[in-house]
């Protein structure tokens, strides 16, 4: 029987890298979208009482009635260790939601956000725990992996075209494992990407395996040997958000890069910043923990205050392809429909403007109202808010308008967090126009489109068919099964 050959990190180079691996990785953008929402909805209060109203949130996130209080204690420090959803100024004693949480709530871009998760994601960080951070600076790592997987693979590329093979570049959990992550010469920035790649692509060429199970390395603190899935879960998770970021797409377990995301690609390719907070202890022999549980503030500052707002924003074609419905959708808002000069495609708000306002044309149309189709119009703009995004026709036998406020999430997955925010002057119109005033709730993925119609959101909120809790206007939550999908039209001449 032929013998396994496998690729070998020396001892002296090996360290494991590591971080908080959230629970809930699985449903990651339903986590996030409706955290993101709770945290919103929490004021600034003192630590304790802050904590108490994360910790309920954490509790009523669907599916988690009934689950142990451990399991729900871990999603309380995974969350903000991660994604800095709020921070905590403990020398004066109060929390509040952070940037990031608030920036994910307003946007509904989730690609975006994952973006900028990624981009100031590294080694050492204040997501790691002091003993951690101990080990990344005893070894000199500074470590940021998106960056360091996207230059690999734009080597790779390179390399390649070089011997005219005709592939593109890619890698696998188990390479990104072996050849980036664990490596200690790649992790302190001793190695050229060119080499990783030549390295990669030496390793295939020679059918070398890489998970050992005799391998001491990968023995846990227990003398256990670790599962391959344990072994790789690191790197795996880090390609995992890359695509979730729509960086990387994923055929048959090898990560690729997306190829329509060249501009957000060389923003990381590129990126020179990182944060400095560490510095100081490289070079000392002892380092103690408190000193290092100091800089943690410093850390999640320089995360929120990384966050560009016009930096990554969405292209509808880059999450969901192009098909004739959106290519239609985008001739109709470019064409007849803008209202300003600074609205572009990749605004979250203005896609979903161009949709319905394609599907009400098309809604009067099949209803035999076409003398109406030219009337409908987009009239919220950056200088008039009217309260209302769309201006429509009831189709209904009379020439009743109908005012449509959309409310539009981006993900790469179908999403199941319907809830929306309303500002005080849209529940104030709402109020005031009453049955011929419509939310148009619209989620759009790579899986799937959907709208939902909430018709006199008023009414429904007073009649217990959605929940509206106030916060500088109303948050609005409900079951999606109190609402008929409404299929989305498609406007045709």
């Amino acid at each position: 029987m032929k013998e396994n050959k496998f690729y070998e990190i020396p001892d002296k180079f090996w360290h494991r890298i590591h971080f908080v691996r959230p629970r809930f990785k699985n449903n990651i953008e339903n986590v996030l979208l409706y955290m993101a929402n709770e945290c919103c909805r929490i004021p600034k209060l003192p630590c304790k009482d802050y904590s108490d109203r994360y910790y309920n949130a954490i509790r009523m996130f669907p599916g988690n009635i009934g689950m142990k209080k451990k399991t729900l204690q871990n999603w309380r420090t995974e969350i903000p260790a991660l994604f800095g959803f709020y921070t905590e100024n403990k020398e004066e004693g109060y929390t509040e939601t952070s940037r990031m949480a608030k920036f994910l709530y307003e946007n509904q871009d989730l690609p975006q956000f994952m973006k900028f998760f990624l981009y100031s994601f590294q080694f050492p960080g204040g997501h790691l725990k002091p003993q951690d951070l101990q080990d990344v600076i005893y070894h000199n790592i500074r470590f940021k992996p998106a960056k360091v997987i996207i230059n690999v693979l734009l080597a790779g590329n390179v390399i390649l075209s070089t011997q005219k093979s005709g592939k593109e570049m890619s890698i696998s959990a188990e390479e990104a494992t072996y050849c980036i992550f664990n490596d200690i010469r790649v992790t302190s920035g001793e190695v050229s990407y060119d080499k990783i790649a030549e390295t990669i692509l030496y390793n295939r060429k020679v059918k070398l395996k890489y998970y050992n199970p005799k391998d001491s390395k990968i023995f846990s603190s227990k003398g256990k040997v670790r599962t391959k899935g344990d072994v790789t879960r690191y790197a795996g998770d880090i390609l995992d958000y890359m695509e979730i970021a729509n960086l990387l797409e994923k055929h048959n377990g090898y990560f690729y890069l997306k190829g329509n995301e060249r501009e957000s690609i060389m923003q990381f390719a590129n990126d020179n910043t990182f944060f400095k907070g560490y510095e100081e202890f490289y070079d000392e022999l002892f380092i103690e923990n408190s000193d290092l549980s100091k800089i943690e503030p410093l850390w999640f500052k320089y995360v929120n205050d990384s966050l560009n707002p016009g930096l990554f924003k969405s292209d509808i074609y880059n999450i969901i392809g192009r098909d004739e419905e959106i290519d239609v959708v985008f001739q109709d808002r470019l064409m007849e429909v803008v209202s300003s000069a600074s609205t572009t495609t990749k605004d979250i708000g203005n896609l979903g403007e161009a949709i319905i306002c394609g599907h009400e044309k098309m809604r009067l149309k099949q209803n035999g109202y076409e003398r109406f189709v030219k009337l409908v119009q987009i009239v919220d703009s950056p200088s008039y808010h009217p309260g209302f995004d769309i201006d429509s026709y009831e189709a209904d036998g009379t020439e009743d308008h109908r005012y449509i406020e959309v409310k539009t999430t981006i993900s790469k997955k179908a999403i199941m967090m319907y809830g929306f925010h309303m500002s005080p002057n849209e529940w104030r119109v709402a109020n005031t126009i009453k049955e011929h005033y419509c939310v148009y709730r619209l989620m759009l993925s790579a899986e799937s489109k959907m709208l939902l119609v909430l018709r006199d959101p008023v009414k429904l909120y007073k009649n217990d068919v959605i929940e509206a809790e106030p916060r500088d206007g109303m948050e609005i939550s409900f079951d999606v099964d109190a609402f008929e999908p409404t299929k989305i039209l498609t406007w045709k001449n």
